[in-house]
């Protein structure tokens, strides 16, 4: 029997990040502290924050601004929550009916704020909050170098706080550190995006890299499909060519090129696009089909 005390608190603050949709947070969870605790702030979706670019200002209601950098120990994690893919929100939209009471408005409220991307997540920062911070109205500004920001305000209460290990004790006595915070937050990446004026039924997309660990490089590829549930995605790689084929779950399941976006990760080098091809459901070939891809 697994003990998720701490589990349990990173799933009250999923409910909550998820509540607030497509925007940040106005408050910081929870929305009182003392000073030494750590809190969470959902920074919204579709954010770019990672600990490789973060800063964090704090602005106490007295005293000096507190700046922490990334690199800072009390910027403890950056990570992504996601709605299930069968929760009431996600199959209410794909089936164009409401199970539960605006579960389509939910996610058309998503849909809209995250540019017709249906790969929904809101971000979230966990910070330990300086030892030193008055008592009082604080604000936490959290920006990046892409020109991102969000700000958010939590109430400074009077004692000494503690910052959480995040340590969770399994029955058969193994804990689990910190480091199982750190190990949820995104690795590098490349997401991959397609462009077509008619969408295509099918896509076979190429790339080349370095030659990996399996003929005697370095690294390793993975890809990721972030919507499984609209289109099947296969690939295959022979340590330098990598090849993607997708295509849709159903007949006329993807209704916007956005369902097709797929990302590829792991540790390979020298990524390069190839080729990209899309089919219709007969499969002829059709033309303008093309592929953007973005490094972070």
């Amino acid at each position: 029997m697994v003990t998720y005390t701490t589990l349990k608190k990173m799933l009250i603050l999923f409910i909550c990040a998820v509540s607030l949709i497509s925007c940040g947070a106005l408050r910081t969870f929870h929305e009182y502290a003392r000073a030494g605790d750590t809190i969470a702030v959902p920074v919204g979706t579709k954010a770019n924050f990672s600990k490789d670019n973060i800063t964090v200002t704090i602005t106490p209601p007295v005293g000096n601004i507190i700046v922490l950098n990334a690199t800072d120990p009390k910027v403890r994690a950056i990570i992504n929550f996601y709605p299930d893919p069968i929760s009431s929100m996600i199959v209410s939209r794909e089936i164009g009916t409401n199970l539960t009471p605006a579960a389509t408005t939910y996610a058309d409220t998503m849909l809209i704020t995250a540019g017709r991307d249906k790969d929904y997540f809101q971000t979230v920062v966990f910070i330990d909050l300086p030892a030193t911070l008055p008592v009082g109205l604080t604000q936490v500004e959290i920006s990046n170098g892409l020109g991102e920001l969000h700000q958010a305000t939590l109430d400074v209460i009077d004692g000494i706080g503690t910052a959480n290990s995040f340590n969770s004790d399994f029955s058969s006595g193994l804990l689990l550190s910190a480091d199982m915070l750190d190990s949820l937050a995104r690795t590098s990446h490349t997401t991959v995006n397609i462009d077509s004026a008619v969408i295509p039924h099918a896509i076979e997309i190429s790339f080349t890299h370095d030659p990996d660990a399996s003929i005697g490089g370095v690294g390793k590829a993975f890809v990721v499909n972030p919507l499984g549930y609209r289109k099947t995605l296969h690939w295959s790689d022979d340590g330098t060519n990598m090849t993607i084929i997708m295509n849709e779950s159903k007949a006329g399941l993807i209704d916007h090129m956005n369902d097709y976006k797929f990302y590829i990760t792991g540790t390979v080098t020298g990524l390069v696009f190839g080729t990209v091809k899309g089919y219709d459901i007969n499969g002829a070939l059709i033309s303008g089909v093309t592929a953007t891809t973005a490094t972070q």
